[in-house]
């Protein structure tokens, strides 16, 4: 899992920064630290993030993309403060740079224990789960057209080679490739049929509401107790990703209340809801 996946933070460039002795005017948007941002650079960085003109982006959006933008600048402030940055100005650090910074700030997230991942585990061993198929599929418009790449699949055609040719499904070109699924989570008319089938055997036509259906399982697995090795790494990935993000949050908390945010929402055009409207956060 990368470090900017589980920041919550968009990482970019950061813009117009103003130091102690540029004073406070209309154009201000925060003080951050000791630092004042203005809110020209935030216009340019709400349209960077949205990929739409700042004026058109709404309240509830913008109040999100200003803590995020907060948020980025309160770990460049906070590096600043601890000297962390030795030669280059802070402020022209690129995404790759901002990855590395939150670490450097509070250390890395820590690992689940073993005890925390066996306790899941056990728990996850209990309950059985139910059957579950690898399928694909071939969609086409008619039942004629469907029953045409039936008699070719019968008569021994490559089930890519027809979905390439015939399907009209997003992705014919590998082969209609769907992915794995629990009984009872597709619609009942496709459950009934893909749960039919045995590993490798290929369905007659099937009428959805975007065309008619041919599906081959790929794999059938029956239902019981999930594989403990499988489970065991299902589990380590979800409590780390879980820890990563609770440390992320805890560390951006402390590091806002170290370096201090205040955002002046007299100056802004929208009404912000964000988590920084209550006045002077600090510790």
């Amino acid at each position: 899992m990368g470090v900017s996946h589980s920041f919550g933070i968009v990482l970019l460039v950061a813009g117009s920064v103003c130091v102690p002795g540029c004073g406070g005017s209309q154009t201000d948007l925060a003080e951050v630290g000791d630092s004042r941002l203005e809110i020209e650079s935030f216009q340019a960085y709400l349209e960077e993030a949205s990929g739409q003109p700042w004026q058109g982006i709404s309240g509830r959006v913008a109040s999100k993309l200003l803590d995020q933008y907060l948020e980025r600048q309160v770990l460049i402030e906070a590096a600043r403060q601890r000297e962390i940055f030795t030669n280059r100005e802070p402020t022209k650090l690129g995404p790759d740079e901002m990855t590395w910074l939150l670490p450097q700030l509070c250390g890395p997230p820590p690992e689940p224990s073993t005890e925390d991942v066996e306790r899941e585990v056990e728990l996850r061993l209990v309950e059985p789960l139910p059957a579950q198929v690898h399928v694909r599929q071939i969609l086409v418009d008619s039942l004629e057209q469907a029953e045409n790449a039936r008699q070719r699949l019968a008569e021994g055609d490559d089930f890519v080679t027809v979905s390439r040719e015939l399907s009209r499904a997003p992705n014919a070109m590998d082969g209609g490739e769907l992915g794995t699924f629990f009984e009872g989570s597709l619609p009942e008319e496709v459950d009934h049929v893909v749960f039919s089938l045995a590993s490798g055997e290929i369905s007659d036509p099937v009428q959805g509401q975007s065309g008619y259906h041919i599906f081959q399982v790929l794999e059938m697995i029956p239902a019981g107790p999930p594989d403990r090795s499988e489970a065991e790494s299902s589990v380590r990935m979800e409590l780390t990703e879980q820890g990563a993000r609770e440390h992320t949050r805890k560390c951006i908390e402390d590091l806002v209340s170290e370096v201090g945010v205040e955002v002046k929402p007299s100056n802004l055009w929208f009404a912000y809801d964000g988590r920084y409207g209550e006045g002077r956060v600090d510790g």
